[in-house]
Protein backbone atom coordinates (compact mmCIF):
# COMPACT_ATOMS: atom_id res chain seq x y z
CA UNK A 1 0.00 0.00 0.00
CA UNK A 2 3.03 2.28 -0.01
CA UNK A 3 2.24 3.10 -3.65
CA UNK A 4 -0.54 5.44 -2.58
CA UNK A 5 1.71 8.30 -1.58
CA UNK A 6 3.52 8.28 -4.96
CA UNK A 7 0.53 8.00 -7.32
CA UNK A 8 0.06 10.42 -10.18
CA UNK A 9 -3.32 11.21 -11.68
CA UNK A 10 -4.11 8.89 -14.57
CA UNK A 11 -5.35 5.45 -15.54
CA UNK A 12 -2.80 3.69 -13.34
CA UNK A 13 -3.97 5.68 -10.32
CA UNK A 14 -7.61 4.89 -11.00
CA UNK A 15 -6.82 1.20 -11.42
CA UNK A 16 -4.96 1.22 -8.13
CA UNK A 17 -7.83 2.99 -6.36
CA UNK A 18 -10.19 0.43 -7.79
CA UNK A 19 -8.09 -2.31 -6.21
CA UNK A 20 -8.01 -0.45 -2.89
CA UNK A 21 -11.76 0.01 -3.02
CA UNK A 22 -12.33 -3.69 -3.71
CA UNK A 23 -10.02 -4.67 -0.86
CA UNK A 24 -11.15 -2.21 1.80
CA UNK A 25 -14.83 -1.59 1.05
CA UNK A 26 -16.07 -4.65 3.00
CA UNK A 27 -13.88 -3.82 6.00
CA UNK A 28 -14.88 -0.14 6.07
CA UNK A 29 -18.54 -1.02 5.54
CA UNK A 30 -18.54 -3.58 8.37
CA UNK A 31 -16.79 -1.12 10.66
CA UNK A 32 -19.27 1.61 9.77
CA UNK A 33 -22.34 -0.59 10.18
CA UNK A 34 -21.16 -1.51 13.69
CA UNK A 35 -20.83 2.17 14.49
CA UNK A 36 -24.07 3.53 12.99
CA UNK A 37 -26.34 0.48 12.89
CA UNK A 38 -28.14 1.48 9.67
CA UNK A 39 -27.11 0.04 6.29
CA UNK A 40 -28.29 3.06 4.27
CA UNK A 41 -26.37 5.52 6.43
CA UNK A 42 -23.37 3.18 6.43
CA UNK A 43 -23.32 3.05 2.62
CA UNK A 44 -23.47 6.85 2.42
CA UNK A 45 -20.68 7.24 4.96
CA UNK A 46 -18.47 4.65 3.27
CA UNK A 47 -18.94 6.48 -0.03
CA UNK A 48 -17.93 9.68 1.71
CA UNK A 49 -14.84 7.96 3.13
CA UNK A 50 -13.67 6.77 -0.28
CA UNK A 51 -14.40 10.17 -1.79
CA UNK A 52 -12.14 11.73 0.85
CA UNK A 53 -9.45 9.14 0.10
CA UNK A 54 -9.64 9.89 -3.60
CA UNK A 55 -9.48 13.64 -3.06
CA UNK A 56 -6.76 13.54 -0.39
CA UNK A 57 -4.58 10.55 -1.28
CA UNK A 58 -1.61 12.89 -1.75
CA UNK A 59 -1.65 13.63 2.01
CA UNK A 60 -1.01 9.99 2.89
CA UNK A 61 2.51 9.38 4.18
CA UNK A 62 3.62 5.77 4.42
CA UNK A 63 6.35 6.82 6.88
CA UNK A 64 3.74 7.86 9.45
CA UNK A 65 1.26 4.98 9.30
CA UNK A 66 0.02 2.02 7.31
CA UNK A 67 -2.55 2.79 4.64
CA UNK A 68 -5.25 0.87 6.52
CA UNK A 69 -4.62 2.97 9.64
CA UNK A 70 -4.97 6.16 7.60
CA UNK A 71 -8.13 4.84 5.94
CA UNK A 72 -9.80 3.82 9.21
CA UNK A 73 -8.88 7.17 10.74
CA UNK A 74 -10.76 8.83 7.88
CA UNK A 75 -13.70 6.47 8.46
CA UNK A 76 -13.71 7.16 12.19
CA UNK A 77 -13.62 10.94 11.65
CA UNK A 78 -16.39 10.70 9.05
CA UNK A 79 -18.60 8.83 11.52
CA UNK A 80 -17.84 11.33 14.29
CA UNK A 81 -18.72 14.19 11.92
CA UNK A 82 -21.96 12.44 10.98
CA UNK A 83 -23.03 12.22 14.63
CA UNK A 84 -22.02 15.81 15.33
CA UNK A 85 -23.89 17.18 12.30
CA UNK A 86 -27.02 15.15 12.77
CA UNK A 87 -27.08 15.11 16.58
CA UNK A 88 -28.33 11.55 16.24
CA UNK A 89 -28.17 8.78 18.73
CA UNK A 90 -26.90 5.37 17.73
CA UNK A 91 -29.67 3.19 16.40
CA UNK A 92 -29.85 -0.28 15.02
CA UNK A 93 -31.49 -1.43 11.82
CA UNK A 94 -31.50 -5.12 11.03
CA UNK A 95 -32.46 -5.10 7.36
CA UNK A 96 -28.86 -5.65 6.29
CA UNK A 97 -28.77 -8.94 8.14
CA UNK A 98 -31.09 -10.53 5.62
CA UNK A 99 -29.82 -12.56 2.72
CA UNK A 100 -28.27 -15.46 4.60
CA UNK A 101 -27.20 -18.37 2.47
CA UNK A 102 -29.99 -20.53 1.09
CA UNK A 103 -28.56 -23.72 2.57
CA UNK A 104 -30.14 -22.80 5.90
CA UNK A 105 -33.65 -23.77 6.71
CA UNK A 106 -36.08 -20.95 7.39
CA UNK A 107 -36.10 -21.74 11.11
CA UNK A 108 -32.30 -21.56 11.29
CA UNK A 109 -32.34 -18.24 9.46
CA UNK A 110 -34.89 -16.80 11.91
CA UNK A 111 -32.85 -17.98 14.90
CA UNK A 112 -29.66 -16.54 13.41
CA UNK A 113 -31.41 -13.23 12.66
CA UNK A 114 -32.73 -12.97 16.21
CA UNK A 115 -29.30 -13.73 17.66
CA UNK A 116 -27.71 -11.02 15.52
CA UNK A 117 -30.38 -8.52 16.56
CA UNK A 118 -29.82 -9.26 20.24
CA UNK A 119 -26.05 -8.99 19.82
CA UNK A 120 -26.20 -5.66 17.98
CA UNK A 121 -28.66 -4.22 20.51
CA UNK A 122 -26.27 -5.23 23.28
CA UNK A 123 -23.29 -3.73 21.42
CA UNK A 124 -25.15 -0.43 21.07
CA UNK A 125 -25.48 -0.32 24.89
CA UNK A 126 -21.70 -0.12 25.30
CA UNK A 127 -19.67 3.09 25.56
CA UNK A 128 -18.72 4.75 22.28
CA UNK A 129 -15.03 3.90 22.69
CA UNK A 130 -15.84 0.25 23.35
CA UNK A 131 -18.10 0.08 20.29
CA UNK A 132 -15.36 1.65 18.20
CA UNK A 133 -12.75 -0.87 19.34
CA UNK A 134 -15.11 -3.83 18.90
CA UNK A 135 -16.00 -2.59 15.40
CA UNK A 136 -12.34 -2.18 14.47
CA UNK A 137 -11.40 -5.58 15.90
CA UNK A 138 -14.25 -7.79 14.75
CA UNK A 139 -15.94 -5.97 11.88
CA UNK A 140 -12.85 -4.52 10.25
CA UNK A 141 -10.38 -7.23 11.26
CA UNK A 142 -7.76 -4.84 12.66
CA UNK A 143 -5.09 -6.01 15.09
CA UNK A 144 -4.74 -4.51 18.56
CA UNK A 145 -1.55 -2.80 17.40
CA UNK A 146 -3.32 -1.20 14.42
CA UNK A 147 -6.19 -0.09 16.64
CA UNK A 148 -3.76 1.35 19.17
CA UNK A 149 -1.99 3.35 16.47
CA UNK A 150 -5.25 4.59 15.05
CA UNK A 151 -6.75 5.66 18.37
CA UNK A 152 -3.51 6.86 19.96
CA UNK A 153 -3.67 4.27 22.75
CA UNK A 154 -1.21 1.68 23.96
CA UNK A 155 -1.65 -1.84 22.64
CA UNK A 156 -2.24 -3.14 26.17
CA UNK A 157 -4.87 -0.44 26.75
CA UNK A 158 -6.72 -1.59 23.63
CA UNK A 159 -6.61 -5.16 24.92
CA UNK A 160 -7.92 -4.07 28.32
CA UNK A 161 -10.75 -2.01 26.83
CA UNK A 162 -11.64 -4.89 24.52
CA UNK A 163 -11.61 -7.37 27.40
CA UNK A 164 -13.85 -5.15 29.54
CA UNK A 165 -16.20 -4.46 26.63
CA UNK A 166 -16.58 -8.18 25.90
CA UNK A 167 -17.09 -8.88 29.59
CA UNK A 168 -19.80 -6.21 29.76
CA UNK A 169 -21.33 -7.57 26.55
CA UNK A 170 -21.44 -11.05 28.08
CA UNK A 171 -23.18 -9.62 31.15
CA UNK A 172 -25.75 -7.85 28.97
CA UNK A 173 -26.39 -11.02 26.98
CA UNK A 174 -26.71 -13.05 30.20
CA UNK A 175 -29.33 -10.60 31.48
CA UNK A 176 -31.54 -11.25 28.45
CA UNK A 177 -30.93 -14.98 28.73
CA UNK A 178 -29.06 -15.34 25.46
CA UNK A 179 -25.97 -17.04 26.86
Amino acid sequence: MNQVDSLQVGTEAYDYFSQLYQEYYPKIYNYTIYRVGDPNIAEDLVSEVFEKVLLNYYTYNSQKAKFSTWLFAIANNTIINYYQKSKRQRQVSFTYLQGSESKYHLEDMVIEQEAKEILLKAIMCLEERQINIIALKFAAGQTNREIATMLDLSESNVGTILYRALKHLRTLLNEVGTI
